[in-house]
């Protein structure tokens, strides 16, 4: 899954995190937040989005990551947008010539 931030405003100094700042970040995907986390001990605003979106597991398309610093005060909305890459085929653990196709006529 490849990310690409937009919009971060991580060169504002009302942004900035201390390790001891209490971060509550949610991830929205297509209008519902399929990760929260609640947590200090961040230094940096993409371990944040980091963990955000591991915690989300796979998703794809367009998200919306609510960050607030609770101890500082400030708030921050980050837009990510994912693609897939294409899995590798696996090979299945029978033969081909072994499945049965389904048919109507049957």
């Amino acid at each position: 899954m490849a990310l690409k931030m937009e919009d971060t405003a991580m060169s504002n100094n009302s942004t900035t995190l201390s390790t001891r700042d209490q971060i509550f970040a949610s991830l929205e995907v297509a209008g519902k937040i399929v990760a929260t986390v609640k947590k200090s001990n961040f230094s940096t605003i993409n371990e944040v989005v980091k963990l955000t979106c591991a915690m989300a597991g796979e998703f794809m398309g367009l998200a919306r990551l609510n960050i607030r610093n609770m101890s500082q005060g400030w708030t921050m909305t980050l837009s990510l947008a994912t693609r897939q890459t294409s899995k590798p085929l696996t090979t299945a653990s029978a033969p081909i010539s072994s499945y049965k196709q389904a048919s109507l006529f049957s």
